[in-house]
């Protein structure tokens, strides 16, 4: 990172910092309530409805973050975080916690980063220059993708060793922490006349669906690319995978934990070497990173069919096939990312970004829901799915490959 400005190296820092906090406290918390209830069920219903605010605000968070310091909102926001978490340690060690309680907990940890992510994004293309533009999206992705694998680790056994009531403080002090080393960040603002919240957030969120609608469909094609992507091929890896491994090969949950780790381990390579892949990468030639998905999706489809009669060894390719497909998608969202921040307008680039979470994000339970009802219709013959799945993203690829012709991409710029 020597290349890189101080400010954005705080705002790696800022980032690693509280979002590890935050993931060590949703696992531990997670832990909490299967403690206190035995029930997984209410947990996972907690945590599908502490989503629906991200898909909701994150386009309000966007305009904010092009009207206000981002900056000052970070730090506002992450101060917010950790008395959130303080308000919760109170009543926890009181004795007055219940599992309304923790999902309320949840949510407004959610609401917070639903306007705080856009902020980040936004800031991005701002601290760096468009040469480092994709190595810098890489870190911030990377960052995301250790949390999410090595929160779930620690959390787990903070949570064995310390219990809860330390976690919940050891969060709050995290995200305290952050907050003051964003403190010394400096990222260019330009301030605008004042107006009404409620006037200036309609106005500003029209005007970032004009430009996405009407002056630059390029933007549009890529939002729509990734609602696709996150629609028909993310769900196998949050229905399907643990079904397969769990029911369909009767492992182990520890080796279901090794494929999981092993996801992890391919995003966090991906998201970390992109900016050596960077002379590789084009958005003409991005289809053929679907197409290779595709490719693998009826290998996986072969290596799980009658053909195959080891259950280990139908393991062993499903997770191998998994690592390689999560490295490709992670390839292609922070392409993805990149490219929408290189063709948009600094100064909406907040709402364009928020934009294109709520889409991605809104894709996701949609997607579950139906993957849901597909792993049940064919789970006497799931190879038959996984072929469904690859002639999809050979769609998938076609589209894209239609999506980014070089004349588009010309005509973009």
């Amino acid at each position: 990172m020597k290349k890189f400005s101080q400010d954005f190296k705080i705002l790696v820092f800022g980032q690693i910092i509280s979002i590890f906090g935050a993931s060590i406290l949703r696992f531990a918390l997670s832990l909490y309530v299967l403690d206190l209830t035995g029930s997984a069920t209410i947990f996972g219903t907690i945590m599908g409805l502490s989503v629906v605010p991200t898909i909701f605000l994150s386009p309000i968070g966007g305009a904010i973050a092009d009207r206000f310091d981002k900056k000052k909102m970070m730090v506002i926001l992450d101060f917010c975080s950790s008395a959130l978490i303080i308000i919760f340690a109170i009543m926890l060690l009181s004795g007055n916690v219940t599992v309304l309680s923790i999902g309320i907990l949840l949510m407004g940890l959610t609401l917070i980063s639903s306007m705080y992510q856009p902020a980040v994004q936004s800031s991005i293309p701002v601290l760096v220059t468009n040469e480092q533009l994709l190595k810098s999206n890489g870190i911030i992705s990377g960052v995301m993708s250790m949390a999410n694998f090595v929160g779930p680790i620690a959390g787990s056994l903070l949570y064995s060793f310390m219990g809860i009531k330390i976690i919940v403080i050891a969060s709050a002090l995290l995200f305290l922490l952050a907050a003051v080393i964003e403190l010394f960040m400096k990222i260019p603002y330009e301030k605008r006349p004042p107006e009404p919240f409620i006037q200036m957030v309609t106005k500003d969120l029209k005007q970032g669906a004009f430009y996405i609608i009407r002056e630059n469909r390029f933007i549009l094609k890529s939002i729509i690319v990734a609602f696709v992507v996150s629609l028909f091929i993310a769900p196998m890896f949050f229905v399907g995978l643990p079904y397969m491994i769990k029911v369909l090969f009767n492992m182990p949950d520890t080796f279901f934990g090794f494929t999981q780790s092993g996801i992890s381990i391919s995003i966090i390579f991906s998201a970390m070497t992109i900016g050596l892949l960077k002379s590789k990468i084009r958005s003409d030639n991005l289809y053929l990173w679907v197409l290779g998905c595709a490719g693998i999706y009826f290998g996986m489809a072969l290596g799980t069919s009658g053909l195959v009669e080891s259950s280990f060894t139908k393991y062993i390719v499903v997770t191998i096939s998994s690592m390689l497909v999560m490295f490709a998608l992670t390839v292609i969202n922070i392409y993805l990312n990149t490219i929408i921040q290189e063709k948009t307008p600094k100064d909406l680039l907040g709402k364009v970004m928020s934009i294109q979470t709520a889409a991605a994000t809104t894709a996701v339970p949609i997607g579950q829901i139906l993957f849901g009802f597909l792993v049940d219709s064919f789970s006497a013959t799931i190879y038959l799915l996984i072929v469904i799945v690859g002639i999809f993203t050979l769609i998938i690829s076609f589209m894209v490959k239609q999506v980014y012709k070089v004349k588009n991409v010309q005509r973009a710029v």
